[in-house]
Parts: structure tokens; sequence; C-alpha cells
């Protein structure tokens, strides 16, 4: 068995010190919270591209961020749980927005990609406005 207090040394699988001893916890608040921000970017990176359509976008965008959005970021929340660097965190939720959108507009018109661009900077964008809410848990040793 290994010295616990060495923080380099290889874990076993029978001990706690193989549990990660960081989380990484965002609160249902603060999901509501980017998931807001990541509507309003995406709204204006719309309404940027084709201003005589914004209010059209603003109104209809808001159902399908509010349910694919909120799903997409918590189960992405929980899945980076265990991810210390809040880089890492914005860079994951940048890359899966834009993962998602890669079918509607990946190698196609610039239309597409820009508006596939436009979900993945509004995700990244969402997660970055809730960077001073996370809370880092420490579990201990024993």
């Amino acid at each position: 068995m290994t010295d616990p207090s060495d923080e380099y040394a290889p874990a076993e699988l029978n001990t706690p010190q193989y549990r990660p001893l960081h989380r990484v916890v965002l609160n249902g608040k603060s999901l509501a919270l980017g998931v807001l921000v990541a509507y309003l970017v995406f709204s204006s990176l719309l309404a940027v591209q084709a201003p005589d359509w914004a209010l059209i976008f603003f109104v209809y965008a808001a159902i399908p961020v509010a349910f694919i959005g909120t799903a997409v970021g918590a189960l992405l929340g929980l899945a980076m749980r265990r991810v210390r660097n809040q880089w890492l965190h914005v860079a994951a939720f940048f890359a899966t927005g834009a993962l998602i959108c890669l079918p509607f507009g990946g190698f196609s018109s610039w239309g597409a990609t820009l508006f596939s661009l436009s979900i993945a900077l509004a995700a990244g964008i969402g997660r970055l406005s809730v960077w001073r809410l996370v809370r880092i848990t420490q579990r201990s040793l024993t």
C-alpha cells in the first residue's frame, strides 16, 4: 500500500486516494444563467448576420436554447465535474457546441458554418459567464 501523503504515488483501486479529490460544482441557478447568456449571445450573433430577422431569431431561438442548451449543459457539466481547470470547461462547451452543429453546416456554405460557429461561441461564452459561480469542493482522503 502506498503512502496517502505522497501525492505523486500511484493510487491503488481500493483506497480513497483513487477517487478524485476535487469536484467542480455549479448549481441550477448558475446553469440557468449560463443558458440565458448563451441565448443572448446566440441571438445577438444571428442578428448581426441577418439584421432584418433579428426579432424572429430572438423569439424562435428561446425554446430550442432552453431545452437543448439546458440538457447539454447539465450533462456536459456532470461529465466535466472532475476537471478543475475552468478553461478546459469553456473549451469543452465550445467544442461540444461545434460538434453538435457540425452536421448542420460543418462543410457547407458560409451561412450554415457561421450558424454552427455562433452556437459554439454562444455555448463557450455561456460557460465563461458562470466562471465565478463555480464552487470547487474538496473531498478528504479518509
